[in-house]
């Protein structure tokens, strides 16, 4: 009798961690402004990011318009090195592209902050560069426990 009841307790817990083990569903990507506004709500970034024009960015990213259209661009101030950039691309080749661009991004700051304020270095090392279909976010946030709590639901 002992051990039909492990038996059965044994075939529950399994059978309970194969249902844990399945992934949640991803909530709906929000449009650009929403997902950056959530972000900031949430705390993540040690100042308020302001939308920069697409212009800026595509220049400091190094893309065109039509890489993204519809990106939106949030920077700080210049004395951390909060940002957040979301680009819905129109295919998976321009992700790609992107998601490059990103990492180019990502390792310029680095070499400009590793003189300028090296404080700043591990967010930049611990950057987000995420991807869901063709929509690619790029976030370097103060707090990426609180980043992450909103990145999550979506990717």
């Amino acid at each position: 009798m002992k051990r039909l009841l492990l038996a059965l307790s044994v075939l529950a817990l399994l059978l309970l961690c194969a249902c844990a083990s399945k992934a949640t569903p991803k909530q709906p990507l929000p449009d650009p402004e929403a997902l950056a506004a959530e972000l900031q709500a949430a705390g993540a970034f040690a100042e308020e990011l302001p939308l920069s024009e697409n212009d800026v960015g595509c220049f400091l990213y190094g893309l065109q318009e039509s890489d993204a259209p519809g990106m939106r661009y949030y920077f700080s101030s210049g004395a951390v090195a909060d940002e957040i950039a979301v680009f819905p691309c129109p295919d998976e080749a321009a992700a790609e592209k992107v998601k490059a661009e990103c990492g180019t991004r990502l390792e310029q700051q680095t070499m400009l902050f590793t003189s300028y304020k090296p404080e700043e270095v591990p967010k930049l090392e611990k950057a987000l560069v995420l991807q869901r279909e063709n929509t690619v976010v790029l976030c370097v946030a103060s707090d990426y426990g609180k980043a992450s709590t909103v990145l999550d639901k979506y990717f």
